[in-house]
């Protein structure tokens, strides 16, 4: 069996919120069951090497149940993984914020920017914007004192603000790590449309420039994701395309009735099925998933800033019907690479 370090439960397809770009919205909205849980984690912890768990969904909260029985599982089993929960922050409580802090589940929060341009984006099922609810969520965080990190989707709406995230979150306090994740023409996704190169490039720009304003004004450094693989490339730039599990057969996305998929964005797609809970991993169909990914990304490695961008986003690119529109991600990371090595700003 492949040796996983990324598995993703999606405890539920169903959502609180109705976000316009998101990638899930067509996902079964059946709750995963304990069992199914439990069996995924026993199969990714097989090799016993360290690997990721993931609560996702949907809205993961909504299956607290589930969730509560895995973190206990991987207590109580000494399970070698580290968990992160990925939520839009308004079914936090402070019971279990703290639950969460005790057991090490690292908390990130799905947030676009300023309220004003939040709300144009996220929504709840009224239509009425989501920011609200997702601050309360924040505020939960804070006065329990826990930190987050902010994952925000980044389209050609919200794109000529992105540096407004930064402020918002040295405004919120308890932000220690932001990532920007470009629209995927997946679900919802595909009725909204990608940043151009040249608007990324230039809000990217902005973004590390008011991060550093900031970091002198408050002494508080927050860290950008993308900045942070630089670096890690940096350091060891042999491992092409690490940040893609599924390229590496190292990625395991369970759904709510057990079945395997390379990558969340893929789910539903029966050329990225690799298997079930019951059966385990398809080795065949492992490897066949591997051959696609690799031999489409093959132009990436053509680029001479490859080894400090590790390569591309498969999803991102196979959703797009016209590929010439993914350009925004290689600006993304271009920029980021330059904050590293190219003007000597490295942190």
């Amino acid at each position: 069996m492949s040796k996983i370090k990324m598995l993703v439960l999606s405890l539920t397809g169903r959502c609180n919120f109705a976000c316009r770009y998101c990638y899930a919205a067509e996902h079964n909205k059946s709750k995963m069951t304990v069992t199914t849980a439990i069996a995924a984690v026993k199969m990714a912890a097989e090799s016993g090497e360290k690997f990721i768990i993931q609560f996702s969904g949907g809205e993961p909260l909504l299956n607290w149940a589930t969730m509560k029985a895995v973190i206990d599982y991987v207590a109580e089993h000494k399970i070698n993984a580290t968990m992160q929960l990925q939520t839009n922050g308004s079914k936090l409580t402070d019971e279990i914020a703290q639950y969460l802090f005790a057991h090490k589940v690292g908390i990130g929060i799905s947030l676009d920017g300023r309220p004003s341009v939040n709300d144009k984006l996220r929504l709840k099922k009224n239509c009425y914007g989501a920011t609200g609810d997702i601050l309360k969520g924040i505020e939960v965080l804070r006065r329990n004192n826990i930190a987050c990190g902010v994952t925000c989707v980044v389209t050609n709406e919200n794109v000529k603000e992105l540096a407004g995230i930064i402020e918002f979150a040295y405004f919120l306090g308890n932000v220690r790590k932001i990532g920007f994740d470009i629209l995927r023409n997946q679900g919802r996704g595909v009725d909204l449309h990608a940043p151009s190169e040249e608007e990324m490039y230039t809000a990217m720009e902005h973004v590390y420039a008011r991060r550093d304003a900031l970091t002198r004004l408050t002494g508080t450094y927050i860290t950008i994701s993308q900045q942070e693989r630089v670096k890690t490339l940096c350091n060891n730039c042999t491992h092409e395309f690490g940040h893609c599990y599924a390229m590496n057969g190292e990625a395991m996305f369970v759904d709510a009735q057990g079945d395997i998929y390379a990558c969340s964005s893929l789910v539903g797609d029966k050329e990225f099925y690799i298997g079930n809970v019951k059966e385990g991993l398809a080795e065949n169909h492992v490897e066949h998933v591997q051959k696609i990914i690799s031999e489409a990304m093959d132009f990436c490695r053509k680029c001479p800033d490859f080894k400090l961008c590790g390569g591309g986003c498969f999803a991102r690119w196979y959703g797009l019907e016209n590929k010439d529109e993914y350009g925004a991600e290689c600006a993304m990371k271009r920029v980021s690479i330059q904050q590293v090595v190219g003007t000597g700003k490295d942190k």
